[in-house]
């Protein structure tokens, strides 16, 4: 018999007709990519802090972060931005032995006219009406009564005399980034009233990031909007996408989250990193905070990766993102050497992505590597490695080994060097590079190929293949040499 079979046995003398169905080659793909959302909840969230949990909607979110949780606003910014992947997300308890952020409103003069106070926390609304010859304690009552009828924002308010006290919901450095200010567009101060405004400042003891292997376990998250950003944070992400890059696991992830900070604050934040499956939105002193902008840059990006891992990200829109100012040309230039991605803003205030990169910067030993500078270049090679896993799983899963075909007759399922090296120059040339349009340079790839049955183990095939990959564009550059006569 010269065609093996799955089921039916060689050993059969009953009359019949018997045909096994085999999908095993049918299988087109097309899973949808889980995001995972991390963030702080709140005490009213019914989640349990630690454990990975499906979002089915923004107000799933709310019900299991806590309303005015860190995560119920990411889950609603990147909903703004992406409706169609799966979206979990790993709620973190506020860390015990925190102190939660505070800042304050101090009214210094009474309004001498009626008008009304537009209030911005965080880039949230929060309009306050108030009267001619109002009393200083009575314009900050109103205030601290506006603020806590908004259960969304991000603190809460209490009022002593002439002074409103803002304190952050969460404990944490998170709460020293809740922007406080007035007129975001321009509105008028009412006429006579002014009012100091005292930064949020002196948040600390962020949640510890826990065993990450263990609360993610089996599961594939393929992009990741990390709200808590601190040093700590950072390292034990970057130590878990390594990890599961590598083999066995096969299964990484991009992490997306954000700095608010100045030019130096940027430059010292990110020259001090170097991590190949994380980006940082360098977001300069701007009203959104850094988790809702680690949303809005995830629900940016990964659909549009999914979709094509090597296409430009630029242009990609930013919803809901709000900039009033930012880097110059020379300051975004300069930090996208220090593993610092940047965005650009228009006259009213709406953000686009300007070029998404990886904090990796260094090899080991110090020197300048460029290999994974784009998101872009992690992304693609772990797309084509799932590609060239799942074709070897379908062709040669429970076959014999052989070093060369010598004769056998067609129909037996045996895998030679020749067959690892046809499956994997057919899948670069017609579909990597032909469907997808993710590589290119199909006869250098072709010579450079090496496959071959393990001397030690005949049982493996070892190869090494040189994809050669398509890079997003960004930069034209021409040089225009002008004559007045020729």
């Amino acid at each position: 018999m010269t065609i093996s079979f799955n089921q039916i046995p060689s050993a059969l003398r009953y009359p019949g007709a018997y045909i096994e169905v085999d999908g095993s080659q049918a299988g087109l793909g097309g899973d949808i990519p889980a995001v995972l959302i991390v963030g702080q909840k709140l005490s009213s969230g019914t989640a349990a802090a630690g454990e990975i949990t499906l979002v089915s909607s923004v107000a799933d979110a709310k019900t299991k972060a806590g309303v005015g949780s860190m995560l119920a606003k990411m889950v609603e910014r990147y909903r703004a931005c992406d409706s169609a992947l799966d979206v979990y997300m790993l709620p973190y308890a506020d860390n015990p032995a925190g102190v939660a952020a505070t800042g304050s409103l101090n009214i210094t003069a009474v309004p001498t006219a009626d008008g009304t106070l537009a209030l911005y926390i965080a880039g949230a609304l929060v309009s306050v009406g108030v009267a001619a010859g109002q009393s200083q304690a009575s314009v900050a009552s109103a205030i601290a009564a506006a603020i806590n009828n908004d259960v969304s924002l991000p603190v809460g308010a209490t009022v002593a005399a002439a002074v409103v006290t803002l304190t952050a919901k969460h404990k944490g450095t998170c709460g020293n980034n809740i922007d406080l200010r007035t007129g975001l567009y321009g509105e008028a101060m009412p006429t006579g009233l002014v009012m100091a405004v005292s930064a949020m400042a002196s948040g600390t003891g962020d949640p510890a990031p826990g065993d990450l292997a263990t609360m993610i376990g089996q599961r594939w998250f393929r992009y990741v909007a990390l709200g808590i950003n601190d040093a700590a944070t950072l390292a034990a992400w970057h130590a878990e996408s390594q990890a599961r890059y590598k083999p066995p696991v096969q299964a990484g992830f991009r992490a997306f989250t954000a700095m608010r900070g100045d030019y130096a604050a940027a430059v010292t934040y990110g020259s001090s990193k170097n991590y190949e499956h994380i980006a940082t939105l360098a977001m300069g002193i701007n009203p959104i905070t850094t988790w809702e902008a680690a949303a809005m840059l995830a629900g940016a990006a990964a659909p549009k990766l999914y979709n094509n891992p090597v296409e430009s990200l630029e242009g990609t829109p930013l919803v809901g993102m709000v900039a009033t100012s930012y880097y110059d040309w020379a300051q975004s230039n300069s930090l996208l050497f220090k593993g610092m991605s940047v965005l650009q803003y228009a006259k009213d205030g709406s953000c686009t992505i300007k070029r998404i990169i990886s904090m990796y910067q260094t090899r080991a030993d110090g020197s300048t590597d460029d290999a994974y500078l784009d998101i872009n270049a992690a992304e693609v090679m772990e797309r084509i490695r799932y590609e060239q896993r799942m074709a070897a799983i379908k062709r040669f899963t429970g076959t014999a080994a052989a070093k060369t075909n010598e004769g056998y007759k067609p129909g037996l399922r045996i895998t030679t060097e020749d067959d690892v090296r046809a499956m994997l120059l057919s899948l670069y040339r017609n579909t990597l590079m032909r469907e997808f349009g993710w590589v290119q340079e199909y006869d250098y790839y072709k010579d450079n190929l090496v496959v071959e049955q393990d001397p030690q183990n005949p049982s493996r095939f070892n190869y090494i293949d040189t994809p050669v990959l398509l890079s997003p564009f960004y930069i034209l550059a021409g040089r225009a040499q002008f004559r007045k006569a020729v």
